[in-house]
């Protein structure tokens, strides 16, 4: 007899291949496990028998995903303000993650569901970190944050009026330098943000440099590998429009203020962004290890400093015994992590 290893009923967003491309809303899809990247869409009711890496899911429009966030409120007799929040993973994670994610629900409920997760997959590999990191790095991330910006451009914002954004890992990567990164045939970032606003931003163990938001920031321009010079540059280069990009992903008032901020989340001792900063990898101090603030707050833009504050979890992991103990890097469902999402909501909940 079969076993159901992985039955996600909830709402996902995909970037990766699925079948068949041309998909109505109802309609049955499958996609694989390490598969290649594909145009990003919503999904539900994700299952998966056996351990197979095929995966059954059900096709949702846009506009019925609005409705299943509009109604999820009341279906789950919650807070009225209960938010979505799309979390996208970090490396070497497959979609059977989905079902560890499902399992950390209580978590959420615990601490009074002001946000609820709606995971973002995409296609990175599960293989060696040395073997696939880079060219996870290089193709499938940025593959995936060029979907994952088409596809929000498509959809009207007042579709989903509220909603924040939770990053991971090389989850940044795929938002910053892929989604915020794209480029015109010159090889220059082009000066237009994904079309899509969140209340708050959370950087969350973020495998990107540390300076990303400051007014100058090293650009690849002093001495290096010459080996991997142009490809880090290529890669991480051009920080400032991205950022820029980045930043306008904020909503705002009326008065076009930022409503919430840009949260990074950090650990001096984070054992995985220690390697990955290594001059045998990517060479810069990471935002998740050190926060914007390594070498003081002065050094971040002028224009965005009010809007963008760390929270280091040193208090948190410098003891916890939770789900990833050894690199104390996959710490963005920890119950401490959850509390200060949710302290960060913008509104005051109110009971239906």
């Amino acid at each position: 007899m079969s076993k159901l290893t992985v039955n996600y009923r909830g709402l996902v967003v995909a970037a990766v291949a699925v079948e068949p491309s041309n998909a109505k809303h109802g309609d049955e899809v499958t996609f694989k496990r390490s598969s290649t990247g594909g145009k990003a869409v919503f999904l539900q009711k994700v299952k998966e028998y056996d351990n197979s890496g095929e995966f059954k899911a059900t096709y949702v429009s846009p506009e019925q995903a609005a409705r299943h966030v509009e109604l999820f409120p009341k279906l789950n007799k919650t807070n009225k303000d209960t938010t979505p929040l799309f979390v996208v993973h970090g490396f070497n994670v497959q979609p059977s993650w989905i079902e560890d994610l499902a399992k950390k629900w209580t978590r959420f409920t615990d601490a009074g569901l002001k946000y609820y997760p709606i995971p973002v997959l995409w296609p990175c590999n599960e293989s060696n970190f040395i073997v696939r990191y880079s060219r996870d790095q290089e193709d499938p991330s940025q593959r995936a944050g060029l979907e994952l910006k088409n596809f929000v451009d498509a959809i009207p914002n007042d579709l989903f009026p509220r909603k924040s954004l939770l990053m991971h890992s090389m989850g940044n990567h795929v938002v910053f330098n892929g989604a915020c990164g794209v480029k015109d045939e010159a090889g220059q970032v082009v000066d237009k943000a994904p079309d899509v606003q969140f209340e708050n931003i959370f950087f969350v163990a973020a495998d990107v440099p540390h300076d990303i938001f400051w007014e100058n920031p090293w650009d690849y321009d002093d001495k290096w590998f010459e080996n991997d010079k142009q490809r880090m540059k290529r890669l991480y280069g051009q920080k400032k429009q991205k950022a820029s990009n980045m930043f306008r992903m904020l909503q705002v008032d009326q008065t076009g203020k930022p409503v919430g901020k840009i949260y990074a989340l950090h650990y001096r001792w984070d054992k995985a962004l220690m390697g990955s900063q290594t001059p045998f990898v990517n060479n810069e101090t990471r935002l998740g290890s050190m926060g914007h603030m390594k070498d003081g707050a002065s050094k971040v833009r002028a224009d965005m400093k009010d809007y963008i504050e760390d929270h280091d979890m040193y208090s948190y992991l410098s003891w916890f015994s939770g789900d990833d103990n050894l690199l104390k890097h996959s710490y963005q469902f920890e119950p401490a992590a959850i509390e200060f999402y949710f302290s960060k909501d913008i509104r005051k909940s109110e009971e239906v």
